[in-house]
């Protein structure tokens, strides 16, 4: 496959990610419904980390256009992994999983920030869209972090 193919398919992979967890977080309240959405994010998101990982290889001269959306999509990872276990404020060791989620965090952000200074062009623009992506999700982890931390 051609280098412009295999961007495309990697770009149209996060974009489906990312259109299928705000449809799973808008079909909050009906079960079957987001389950669905869910699953199909899951498997947009497995899929496009696949293809990112095997661009990073495969055309070394454009390795850090494809070392963004591993980044990106690693912090999802981490957040699919709770979501899957069932991971609430009732668990025990639950400081563990965010300790692990903050490290992962900063350092996909701090890759972002490096993938936005090697990209050029209008190419660039992945990197910097995912980075304000993933900001808002960090804010969001840490507002849920804050209120299952509250004594009531």
């Amino acid at each position: 496959m051609k280098e412009k193919n295999w961007l495309w398919l990697v770009v149209a992979g996060v974009s489906l990610f990312g259109i299928f967890v705000i449809l799973s977080v808008v079909t909050l309240n009906t079960d079957t419904v987001q389950r669905v959405f869910v699953i199909l994010s899951e498997v947009f998101g497995v899929v496009t980390l696949a293809f990112s990982i095997w661009g990073w290889v495969k055309i070394p001269s454009q390795k850090w256009l494809y070392i963004a959306p591993v980044a990106f999509l690693g912090s999802w990872l981490m957040i699919g992994i709770a979501y899957e276990i069932g991971f609430d404020a009732t668990m025990d060791h639950g400081w563990v999983w965010f300790l692990v989620y903050y490290i992962v965090a900063v350092a996909s952000s701090v890759l972002l920030r490096f993938s936005i200074g090697k990209t050029e062009g209008k190419q660039a623009l992945m990197p910097i869209s995912m980075l304000f992506v993933q900001s808002i999700q960090i804010v969001y982890v840490i507002i849920i972090h804050i209120i299952w931390m509250l004594p009531f």
